[in-house]
């Protein structure tokens, strides 16, 4: 007799707290996964990391001391600042000179003054309100954040400096919300804009995007739940996963491309991918379920994206109880492992696989500051020049150019856009784009039937036609049985967007 697999509900909270604690590898051991074929990683033979960055980046996780009114949240990813606010951090610079600043926050309102020292050289600055398309709420993580470029430059001398910063406001119920700092050579700043204007240069078009207009996701998953009755081995339902009904399904949304997803809190891949087998034995299923749906999407025009979670693919490691990370594996390695899955990936599905997805960068770059992104970019092309890449910095401001579009994991409904490329906040600079959930979660991983949508049918339409005005779009996350089929009620409200978008 099989014995059910107990429910639970994975919120965005819960989900980012999974990956933190290590818990994500661990509840993927025990499923029962059949062995596919293996094959070890492939040896490079030059360096993938040819040099260190003299990018410094600080975080509240790596402070020496957070005092005040200061305190870093439960998730250790951000720190609430109000009035007499104090950070300090012990930074060694590579060299003697003059260093630019960069602040990632979240400020509410305008009364608010920051100032960072070390020893006598110091910068002081008004915080600006930032903005953006979130509504900002304190329970539910979402706030404006935005990187700005603070006046004045930093002496840091060779080797060790004590570096301060300081927050006052007048405003004693206000919270800014800090995320990093960075301190970046003056030297290199024409070698920094040079590098993001060649960034530019190698992005994918985002036409046949915007001509789009929307499309959906699905998070299917091995905690993806029945209709009815026990639910099946992940690799059961990867067999008995009907591809044919599921493209009608998909016809039906008016959807022009679909996400889905290739893994997410467990490291499991529903294709007989050989250099992902290597890394997570036993993960993978004979079945290509990713290539059998490409390919019946691909004769009803509709385009195929894969979301990846990069922590998960890589076993990024736990985040102790100081916030930093406990590495399992090298940069050198988590640059590698990218390198032969992607390469591999690209190389099977070619011009089948439009675009990534990929989630968890604001983690994977805080834990690796010197993988060298725009080798991981170059990787997402191969079989495929034209393919879309994003890395999800989730609410924070995105740290590298080299990405097509803006991830932009809003949730729930926000503010729609107001021009192609996000002029404010946390994507400022890219391509604008939303990806809603159904779903309060991302996953129906609770037994009995997916919850109604959690907005109406007018107010959907209303965002997508907004967006679509400004040549912005929006990826509709849907709730999706083990079976491959969805609720009635989030069917007939992508019929009815599909009848007001695409006038069919």
């Amino acid at each position: 007799m099989k014995m059910p697999v107990q429910p639970y509900t994975l919120s965005r909270k819960d989900f980012l707290k999974a990956l933190t604690s290590g818990t994500a590898g661990l509840l993927s051991t025990g499923l029962g996964y059949p062995l596919s074929l293996r094959a070890p990683v492939s040896q490079t033979t030059e360096p993938l990391i040819h040099e260190l960055t003299p990018y410094i980046r600080l975080y509240g996780a790596t402070a020496a001391e957070i005092g005040g009114n200061a305190k870093l949240d439960d998730l250790k990813i951000s720190v609430s600042c109000k009035n007499s606010t104090r950070i300090k951090w012990n930074v060694t610079a590579p060299e003697e000179g003059e260093y630019d600043l960069f602040i990632s926050c979240a400020v509410p309102g305008p009364n608010f003054h920051l100032e960072i020292a070390s020893g006598p050289s110091a910068a002081k600055s008004d915080l600006k309100m930032t903005e953006g398309v979130y509504h900002s709420s304190e329970d539910g993580w979402y706030f404006n954040f935005d990187r700005k470029p603070l006046g004045g430059r930093m002496h840091l001398t060779r080797g060790i400096n004590p570096v301060t910063l300081q927050v006052s406001g007048t405003d004693m119920d206000q919270v800014v919300h800090f995320r990093c700092l960075e301190v970046l050579p003056a030297s290199a700043a024409a070698e920094r804009n040079a590098a993001e204007d060649i960034a530019r240069t190698y992005r994918a078009s985002t036409d046949w995007l915007v001509s789009a207009g929307y499309g959906v996701m699905f998070h299917w998953t091995d905690d993806t739940q029945p209709r009815g009755g026990l639910k099946k081995p992940y690799p059961d339902a990867v067999n008995a996963f009907d591809v044919d009904a599921f493209t009608k399904l998909i016809v039906e949304t008016g959807a022009a491309y679909v996400l889905f997803t290739l893994n997410h809190a467990h490291p499991h891949c529903p294709a007989p991918i050989l250099s992902w087998e290597a890394i997570h034995p036993g993960s993978t299923t004979r079945r290509d379920l990713l290539g059998d749906i490409a390919d019946a999407l691909a004769k009803r025009g509709i385009r195929f994206l894969l979301y990846i979670n990069s922590p998960v693919l890589t076993m990024l490691g736990n985040i102790g109880t100081t916030g930093q990370y406990e590495l399992t594996c090298s940069e050198e390695q988590f640059t590698e492992i990218h390198k032969n899955v992607l390469s591999e990936i690209g190389s099977r599905y070619r011009e089948k696989l439009a675009g990534y997805w990929f989630d968890s960068w604001y983690q994977s770059l805080a834990a690796y500051p010197d993988v060298p992104i725009e080798a991981i970019y170059h990787y997402c092309k191969v079989g495929n020049p034209g393919r879309i890449t994003a890395f999800n910095f989730w609410i924070f401001p995105v740290l590298t150019p080299w990405q097509d579009y803006w991830a932009g994991e809003l949730n729930s409904l926000q503010s729609p856009f107001e021009s192609r490329y996000v002029q404010r906040g946390a994507g400022t600079g890219f391509q604008a784009h939303g990806l809603l959930s159904m779903l309060p979660s991302w996953v129906h991983s609770e037994t009995g039937p997916i919850p109604p949508p959690q907005f109406n049918t007018e107010d959907l339409i209303a965002h997508v036609k907004a967006n679509m005005e400004h040549q912005a779009f929006t990826t509709i996350n849907i709730g999706i049985y083990q079976d491959g089929t969805i609720e009635q009620s989030s069917l007939d409200m992508m019929r009815q967007l599909r009848r007001a978008i695409r006038q069919k």
